[in-house]
Parts: structure tokens; C-alpha cells; sequence
């Protein structure tokens, strides 16, 4: 019990010294930290459109940030979700915009293609780590490169709305069956159902986890791989399984991009930002629990929401909250830095 409350103190903690830490960057700059702190917090919370915003921004990072964790149960570390995000929202583009039987560009068939997709793209990593001993940090880094290259090609040629000669490197809006419905229409932030599917993606990987023989396989492997195949587990399939699934996880957040009106509902350039590898902080934020992966996404949503309302409120730059980002993540890897040296230190006494 008192290493669960440690556990959760510490990320609250991190918060706290990074707080304090862009406080006396923001006395330096010539302006009073405590204003500048209040338009920050105002603006991702107070009234239904800063949490609008702030759940919108949040949503993709809960996707994605279940997607590390859940690879790091398995003992992998998955920078690929950056990839995996494209690629999910190529499929949810290319199906809600160009498919025009109504039963395949129903909006819960493209999430299913998408996940699909993710599974695939991720799944190729998995199979080279289990079968050729490729390391998933590897591949999926040279997966994300390919995703990359692959999502200019197809916004300047295929995808590209008007064709190749189109006014500009995107995708035709996805047809009205393919969108996802809107929380909160009448603050026209699109905040849409898939935070709900966000939501509900949580509750499926908390449920995997704890409460399944999957889950049970997935951590005896992630704990140890020889261990567990001794055991009976077929630790090649787990391998491939689980950063399959982590790339379904991670393409969702993709999709929801698309379908969800972010961008008028279509596919355009930088529309998936960083939010693959924002999944990482987010899962050492939340300690690679589902739950805290949530408060995270939402932390990280409410600093670049409100970064940009304090920033318009006062001389600050939103470039802040960067900073703010950059310390709590470098606090939590201290931490298990720290750990693992005690850890060390214990077992050579």
C-alpha cells in the first residue's frame, strides 16, 4: 500500500517542482508568475470551451499513451506510435472520403480498419523482434520514417483532394456517416464521442490486464521472457501480439483526429502533430497505469491549451509550458534512475 501511494506522489510531486521551476523562468522574463499561472489555468478549464479544448487536445494522447504502456507491460519500448498514429489516420481518411457504400464508410467499420491498420504497421515491428531478435526501439523508429514519407506521398498524390493538381497537400472531408458525433456542438471546438472511445479504451486495457489470462502472459513476459516461456507461454506470439495491439491503440487516436472534425474533417499536413510521441510522457507520467495515462493526457492537454490563453493574457510565450513539459518528464526518469541505482546499490551490499 505504501509503495501504490508513493507511486502516485510522485508524479504530483514532479508536477509541483516543475511549477515551481517555470515560476522563477517567468519571474525572470518580467512577469508576475502567479498571473501568468492563473490565465493558464483558466484557459484549459473554466467555461465548456477551454474543456472542450482541453479534452479534444487530451484525447489523441490518451490513445497513444495507452499504446506505450501497453507495450511496456510487455517489456517493449514502443516509439513508434508517432507512425502508427499516420497510418491510422490514412485508412479513417482514405475510407471516410473515397468509399462511398455507406456500409463501409460507416464511421464504427473505419474505426475497425484503422485499429486494423495500426495492428498491422505495429505487428511488423513485433514479428521482427520475435522471430529475428530485431529490437522494437529499431524498428519501430525506422516504421515511424516510413509512415512519415508515406502520409506526404499520399496528402500529394493519391489522397489529395482535386487530385495530384489540387490546391493543397490534403484529403477530401470523410462523408457524413464516417464522422464521429460532436459532445459539444454549439462550443464548435469539435469535441467529439471519441474521448468516449478514449474512455472506454482505458477501461479495456485496465480489464486486459488485470482480469485476464492474456494480460497475466503479457506481464510474465514483460517481467521475463525465459521465465515464462518455461512456463508454457509462447512468448514469440505475446512479443507480436502485444505491440499489435499497442499500434490498435495508438491508430485510434489517428482516426479520432479525422472523424472527429479536428480538421474540417479531412487529412491535412501536421494535423497528427507529435501526439505518437507525446504517448511516452504520458505513460511515464502516468506511471503505466490506464487511469493515470488519463490524468496525464489531460495535464499535458491543460498546459498547451492553456499555454496559448497565457500567452495572449501576458508577455509569456506558450513556449512555457514546453519547458513545464520537458522538467516533469526529466524528473519522473530521475526517479527511476534513482531507483535503479538503489536497487543496485542493495543487491552489491
Amino acid at each position: 500500500m505504501k509503495n501504490k501511494v508513493k507511486d502516485m506522489l510522485i508524479p504530483v510531486l514532479a508536477v509541483f517542482i516543475a511549477l515551481i521551476i517555470g515560476a522563477g523562468i517567468i519571474g525572470y522574463l518580467g512577469e508576475n508568475p502567479l498571473n501568468a499561472y492563473y490565465y493558464l489555468f483558466t484557459g484549459a478549464f473554466v467555461g465548456q470551451r477551454a474543456i472542450a479544448r482541453t479534452l479534444l487536445e487530451a484525447t489523441p494522447m490518451i490513445f497513444t499513451g495507452l499504446s506505450v504502456l501497453f507495450a511496456f507491460k510487455a517489456g517493449m519500448f514502443n516509439i513508434g506510435g508517432q507512425g502508427q498514429v499516420i497510418m491510422g489516420g490514412l485508412i479513417a481518411a482514405a475510407v471516410g472520403a473515397f468509399v462511398k457504400n455507406a456500409g463501409v464508410s460507416n464511421v464504427f467499420v473505419i474505426l475497425i480498419l484503422a485499429g486494423a491498420a495500426g495492428f498491422a504497421w505495429a505487428a511488423i515491428a513485433g514479428f521482427l523482434k520475435a522471430k529475428l531478435g530485431v529490437h522494437e526501439v529499431i524498428s519501430t523508429i525506422m516504421l515511424n520514417y516510413i509512415a512519415m514519407n508515406f502520409e506526404q506521398y499520399s496528402l500529394n498524390y493519391p489522397l489529395k483532394a482535386g487530385g495530384p493538381s489540387g490546391p493543397s497537400p490534403q484529403t477530401p472531408p470523410v462523408f457524413e456517416s464516417a464522422r464521429l458525433v460532436q459532445l459539444m456542438p454549439h462550443t464548435r471546438e469539435a469535441f467529439n464521442v471519441g474521448f468516449i472511445v478514449a474512455i472506454l479504451a482505458v477501461i479495456a486495457v485496465w480489464f486486459i490486464m488485470e482480469k485476464t489470462i492474456l494480460g497475466y502472459e503479457i506481464k510474465a513476459v514483460g517481467n521475463n521472457p525465459t521465465a515464462a516461456e518455461n512456463a508454457g507461454i509462447n512468448v514469440s506470439w505475446i512479443t507480436a501480439l502485444s505491440l499489435g495491439i499497442a499500434g490498435t491503440l495508438a491508430a485510434l487516436g489517428g482516426a479520432e483526429r479525422i472523424l472527429g472534425g479536428v480538421g474540417q474533417y479531412t487529412y491535412r499536413q501536421g494535423i497528427m502533430a507529435s501526439y505518437g510521441f507525446d504517448g511516452i510522457a504520458v505513460a511515464l507520467l502516468g506511471k503505466n497505469h490506464p487511469v493515470g495515462a488519463v490524468l496525464a493526457a489531460i495535464l499535458f492537454a491543460s498546459l498547451r491549451v492553456g499555454g496559448r490563453a497565457m500567452q495572449f493574457n501576458t508577455t509569456v510565450p506558450s513556449q512555457i509550458v514546453i519547458i513545464l513539459q520537458a522538467i516533469i518528464i526529466l524528473l519522473i526518469a530521475a526517479e527511476n534512475m534513482f531507483k535503479v541505482i538503489l536497487e543496485r546499490k542493495k543487491v552489491s551490499e
